[in-house]
């Protein structure tokens, strides 16, 4: 048995994970501001999903290092969170004249 040190591939700094998480910071300070500035409703949905959905992708790419994985594994992971979105998307639409039961 050697004791030749680990090789790793694709490890970041400390900083780097700084400079992440202050990004997604930012991103969550400007959902919260897309949400007090009284824009339209029709806009501040899409807005929101798209932040919502950088937001992910950076957590999941980086902190939870999918970005380094094999392609499968990507795989495996991005194809159900697409379909998950679509049909949030889709439900959206589908229901966005109904009032509710109280309506």
């Amino acid at each position: 048995m050697t004791n030749a040190p680990i090789e790793r591939h694709n490890e970041h700094s400390p900083r780097f994970y700084v400079m992440v998480g202050v990004i997604l910071a930012i991103i969550t300070i400007a959902e919260v501001a897309v949400t007090l500035v009284g824009l339209p409703h029709e806009l501040v949905i899409p807005l929101l999903m798209i932040m919502m959905i950088i937001k992910g992708a950076g957590v999941i790419m980086f902190f939870m290092h999918l970005r380094g994985d094999a392609g499968i594994l990507q795989f495996v992971f991005i194809v159900p969170f697409v379909f998950a979105t679509i049909m949030v998307l889709m439900f959206m639409v589908l229901f966005s004249e109904h009032v509710g039961i109280a309506g």
